[in-house]
């Protein structure tokens, strides 16, 4: 079995230990988020939120919270938010917060290459 060690090398090494943005935001996001369609009633659809106007999808009604934010979502600014909603822009109904920075960036990628 000359191919075992190679097997694990690759294994271990590969991209089954990199956060999978889709796996996250089925786990984290989409109880309340969808990626196509209509927004619901708890959250915004987030197809396009990457450098989308921040509060700007018009069928969903957004706290005052966001409104006043202006500018865009960059991707820095999606990853400040999902950090800590509250304290990104205070008395925003986002009460969620994605602690591991790894599975922040691997959310906004996937939202990014989703749009």
């Amino acid at each position: 079995m000359r191919w075992a060690p190679l097997l694990l090398v690759t294994f271990f090494a590969g991209p089954a230990f990199a956060a999978d943005g889709a796996q996250l935001f089925a786990d984290q996001c989409a109880s309340c988020h969808v990626l196509a369609g209509a927004s619901g009633e708890q959250g915004p659809s987030l197809k396009g939120v990457v450098w989308r106007k921040v509060a700007a999808q018009t069928d969903f009604s957004y706290s005052g919270a966001l409104q006043s934010l202006g500018g865009s979502w960059s991707p820095a600014r999606l990853d400040g938010y999902l950090k800590d909603s509250q304290g990104f822009a205070p008395g925003n109904g986002m009460f969620f917060a994605v602690d591991d920075p790894d599975d922040r960036k691997a959310i906004i990628e996937y939202l990014h290459a989703s749009h």
